[in-house]
């Protein structure tokens, strides 16, 4: 028969907590035996909390030598673009190529915290052509120097 059913459960953290656990008698039991093996959702949210801090230590450390400029836009879409920027960056450094100062130099002409934005999800291929077409719109030069008109 197919029912909700709230639980405690005694996660692997040893915390416990309510669940509400849909589907049959089977799947239920199931996903109980499987939830005491997790744990709860505070010490799951401070972990992951705690990881992506160290992942922003390490990924500032490796882009710490770079210059980088204010990024313009509301705060929210400056605090989201720099941790976009910062991780996009310190990705383009740990690539096994040569041009990586250059690449980072072209994605640093790039001020505007909104581009950072709606550009986070492609490929650094497909991020470095955007960003070179977006400083050639805007007729600075690509080559990750800043001109002195600029």
């Amino acid at each position: 028969m197919f029912e909700s059913m709230e639980q405690q459960i005694v996660h692997a953290c040893g915390h416990e907590q309510v669940h509400v656990i849909y589907g049959f008698n089977s799947q239920v039991a199931r996903k109980a035996r499987w939830l005491r093996t997790t744990k709860c959702r505070a010490c799951f949210v401070a972990d992951k909390k705690a990881e992506q801090t160290k992942a922003a230590a390490r990924d500032d450390a490796t882009i710490a030598h770079l210059d980088r400029p204010q990024l313009n836009g509301s705060e929210r879409q400056v605090s989201w673009a720099e941790t976009i920027r910062v991780s996009r960056l310190a990705a383009l450094m740990a690539l096994p190529h040569t041009s990586a100062d250059a690449d980072c130099g072209i994605c640093l002409g790039i001020d505007d915290a909104k581009w950072w934005i709606d550009h986070r999800d492609l490929s650094h291929a497909e991020f470095l052509a955007q960003a070179t077409r977006h400083l050639q719109i805007a007729g600075m030069p690509a080559s990750g120097q800043h001109s002195e008109a600029a």
